[in-house]
């Protein structure tokens, strides 16, 4: 991701290098070849992200002119070359431009001479939600698989960022892909595992344009600086019993093929100089010819397990705020359109109405965002990533409601009761939490009660700015709705008043508790929780008040060449608190379901409004966090924290199906070399901020807190210059700083920006506090007053569930059509680490099952048991299971 001139700099250090080596004592070859036997592989690549050089239709038009045509060209004419495209997205595009060399490429790619990566793009990975990483090998190797029959791809490339996801490994384990290209890691081969046990195949270079020391030198200098690279290596390589095959990737950003015919035919024959008949040889190669030859026999690789936070993290969620919430949301909502969808389509007995162009168009734009946010013209490419993620989100909210409309068509209600609403879960447990909807006004007070006629707890909320008038907004709490299902309400009409209102003010000054919490409310903040059921007081706030909002200076880019995360600094620091706004009770907002609290601050460069929200029938704070009319000032920074009150306790946050526990989960040492004097030589679990799902945890022996976020960037230690010793969990809500491309653009984000965090509390540890952590982001939704379907008499029951599984730590990741067939694929995954054997029952008997790869190949069959079946699910494993269907017609 260097800028041009970067990368000039960079092929100087290189050949200063190559000097300084070609005169080291001791280093002279003298007729030896430490790999006799052996194979030295020239792999021919280009480093490509969509647009970092370019806007992306500049950059499609380099690749098609530059790349992936001369390629072809150079094939043509040498039967030998081979090259490397590290992404599907460069085949896509190359289509789309030359239909006419459909058959060319297949034909390369049949003989293994032109290569294809395994996903879609080189995303930041633990950026993306689970299903939005799984997808990227859907349009990867499955989506070539498909397209170019005969053809594979088994080598992701992602060299550029400095991070490895958690669970990335299992995924491309169990997608069918063995290998994984790495770079901005020590030089080597590793088994790179996830926690369930399965592992890949990583390559790492140490940067990824270190072998352009030795390419791009005259072949004299080339061959002797190669033969040293080797003789350092050899050891290496023997000690680990790894067979005598050695990669030279040729990669920079946008390189172009390259004819290395005199370097290896000068290699060739100096090696069957100095060993006759022995030598080793240099060939071109694919990636993944190198890594079958690395493989055979029985090398025993280094071992590395666990996650490598990304020290890129600052250019997506802080710098990109408006587009990374659509892509958190899109993560979200896609999946449960997809269960939603399918569900509808399995009681419909077919598949007619289900939309597979429509999400296979989303999930695209949901994945289509690279690492290469800014460089030269990046407001061009910004834009573009944040329309696509938008797509998606839009895309997924149209499907999903298509879906719940018709499938609360087929409940049976009661219109005698009142007008019926319908609450839907997409997450695969029972949940209680809160509903607004939306019904034309009455004479009477509207009240909410449930199938059975008991009254649930509802409020009237003040009208959106700019609603329908003849509408009235009701808000209540929903309880026990079934997982993957839903529960009927009935909306009637009532002549009383809303009764809790008044007793919804604080009770003495600023203290205002509910059932669960004691709360001291503060000028900036809270000042004090305390959960009455475990007796304790949650929060530390000698420092900092919870909630809080703050600011820093914050200089620094995105992803450049820097060796730890470019931290904030002190100056200008600010703290609601020191400016003291207080706290006013919204009487409005507040009444039988939530007390509401409100504060506001202005400043010269914007206004900061936070509303506190605090439930009767949940455990749970909600904060809601606006920055308005924000001027761009360059590098601020924002944050809002919680200081828990665990001095010692332990952080643990959702990583893409997953959790990662700071201190022992991330891979051990460090980044290590890279090129010059770029070192990657912080611990890996010294790192921070990190890229983090749903949820934060801290756990001491005594209690738990849970901070559910808004935003993909958090923290969890005091960034300030005399940091406090207790835990201090934060989300960083905006930085303005700027592209580290030379020509790049600022990311200063003018505007309005709004978040919203939770917070819960609970008995000590991660897994105790899990399922509220997502589910406080996954809210429900509503349809009011449905209609029938037009498919039969409605006769569901007034509250169902239509997937459920026995083991409690076992979650669903998403239920969708089967790419191949009128099948149902299944995914789930275990979130806490534990072993299950779970019994999955479903709404209507399936006629049959298999246990499949995650790209829905393979199978082996499970046997079903009247509406369900057993499956046994490894530690943080992840299954995917295609359930048979009996067919039938409406």
């Amino acid at each position: 991701m260097e800028h041009p001139l970067v990368s000039i700099f960079l092929a100087g250090v290189f050949l200063m290098s190559l000097s300084a080596s070609r005169d080291a004592p001791g280093r002279s070859l003298s007729g030896q070849d430490p790999f006799a036997g052996g194979t030295l592989r020239i792999i021919s690549s280009s480093h490509q992200d969509i647009a970092w050089m370019d806007h992306p239709d500049a950059c499609i038009r380099f690749r098609d002119e530059n790349c992936i045509t001369p390629a072809l060209e150079m094939m043509a004419k040498n039967p030998d070359y081979r090259f490397v495209m590290e992404n599907m997205l460069n085949l896509m595009e190359y289509l789309e431009r030359h239909p006419e060399r459909k058959d060319e490429i297949l034909r390369y790619t049949r003989e293994g001479r032109m290569e294809w990566g395994a996903t879609l793009v080189q995303p930041y990975e633990s950026l993306l939600a689970g299903e939005q990483l799984i997808r990227q090998t859907y349009f990867g190797r499955r989506w070539i698989r498909k397209n170019f029959p005969g053809c594979d791809a088994r080598v992701y490339f992602n060299p550029d960022v400095p991070g490895r996801s958690l669970q990335m490994s299992q995924i491309l384990a169990k997608s069918g892909i063995p290998y994984m290209v790495i770079s901005r890691y020590h030089e080597g081969l590793y088994q790179w595992e996830s926690p369930d046990g399965s592992s890949v195949l990583a390559y790492s270079p140490g940067h990824y344009g270190n072998a352009e020391a030795f390419l791009g030198a005259e072949p004299e200098a080339g061959v002797r600086g190669i033969g040293e690279k080797l003789a350092a290596w050899s050891k290496y390589y023997a000690a680990r019993k790894i067979p005598p095959e050695f990669p030279l990737l040729h990669s920079q950003d946008f390189s172009k093929p390259t004819d290395f015919g005199t370097l290896i035919k000068s290699w060739n024959e100096s090696r069957a100089a100095a060993s006759p008949g022995a030598g080793s040889r240099m060939i071109y190669s694919s990636a993944r010819g190198f890594f079958d030859a690395v493989s055979k026999g029985r090398p025993v690789f280094d071992r590395v397990s666990g996650e490598r936070p990304n020290l890129w993290l600052y250019i997506h969620g802080p710098t990109h705020r408006a587009a990374i919430a659509a892509q958190r949301e899109a993560g979200r909502i896609l999946p449960a359109a997809e269960i939603f969808q399918t569900i509808e389509a399995w009681a419909s007995g077919h598949f007619r109405d289900y939309p597979a162009d429509g999400f296979a168009e989303a999930w695209l734009s949901a994945i289509y965002p690279d690492h290469g946010w800014g460089g030269k013209n990046g407001q061009i490419t910004d834009r573009l990533f944040r329309k696509k993620y938008e797509f998606a989100r839009d895309r997924g909210k149209e499907m999903l409601e298509a879906a719940l409309g018709r499938i609360a068509g087929r409940v049976k209600t009661d219109p005698a009761r009142g007008f019926p609403v319908i609450v839907f879960n997409a997450l695969s447990w029972p949940r209680t939490d809160v509903v607004t909807v939306e019904a034309g006004k009455t004479a009477g007070r509207p009240v909410v009660r449930d199938a059975a006629g008991k009254e649930v707890p509802s409020q009237i909320l003040p009208p959106d700015p700019g609603g329908n008038p003849d509408r009235v907004r009701i808000v209540f709490v929903a309880p026990d709705v079934p997982a993957i299902g839903y529960k009927t309400f009935y909306l009637s009409e009532s002549v009383n008043k809303d009764p809790a209102a008044a007793g919804s003010a604080p009770t003495a000054g600023d203290v205002v508790e509910n059932d669960f919490y004691r709360i001291r409310l503060a000028p900036g903040g809270l000042k004090s929780v305390f959960d009455k059921d475990l007796g304790r007081e949650i929060l530390d706030t000698g420092k900092f008040l919870g909630f809080e909002v703050f600011t820093m200076q914050s200089v620094g880019n995105g992803a450049g060449e820097f060796g730890r995360v470019q931290q904030p600094t002190m100056e200008g620091f600010a703290r609601m608190g020191a400016a003291a706004p207080s706290w006013s009770f919204e009487p409005a907002l507040s009444g039988s379901v939530r007390a509401v609290f409100s504060m506001r601050l202005k400043r010269p460069d914007c206004e900061i409004r936070q509303r506190l929200i605090l439930y009767r029938a949940i455990k749970r704070i909600d904060c809601e966090v606006d920055i308005l009319n924000w001027d761009g000032s360059p590098y601020r920074e924002w944050r809002i924290g919680v200081p828990v009150a665990a001095p010692g306790g332990k952080v643990a946050y959702e990583a893409p199906l997953g959790v990662v526990e700071v201190g022992s989960g991330e891979a051990r040492g460090t980044g290590g070399p890279a090129y010059g004097n770029l070192v990657y030589d912080e611990e890996l679990s010294a790192i921070r901020p990190r890229e983090v799902q749903n949820f934060l945890n801290v756990s001491d022996d005594r209690i738990g807190v849970t901070l559910s976020t808004d935003v993909a960037v958090n923290d969890f230690r005091d960034p300030t210059s005399t940091p406090m010793d207790s835990p201090f969990l934060q989300g960083i809500l905006l930085a303005s700083r700027r592209s580290c491309h030379g020509e790049g653009n600022w990311y200063l984000q003018e505007g309005d920006h709004h978040y919203r965090f939770s917070l819960t509390s609970h008995a000590p540890g991660w897994r105790m506090g899990a399922k509220s952590g997502i589910g406080a982001n996954a809210g429900f939704s509503a349809v009011v007053g449905p209609g029938s379907t037009g498919r039969g008499a409605a006769a569901w029951p007034e509250e169902k569930s239509f997937v459920s599984i026995s083991a409690p730590n076992v979650l669903v990741s998403t239920i969708k059509k089967a790419e191949d067939d009128d099948s149902i694929i299944v995914r789930v995954y275990d979130l806490e680490g534990k072993d299950a054997e779970a019994r999955i029952e479903f709404f209507a008997p399936p006629s049959g099952a298999a246990l499949v790869d995650m790209i829905e190949d393979g199978g082996t069959d499970l046997p079903v048991d009247g509406a369900g079946l057993k499956i046994k699910i490894g530690r943080f494993a992840i299954e995917t299971l295609k359930i048979k269907v009996k067919d039938k017609t409406d």
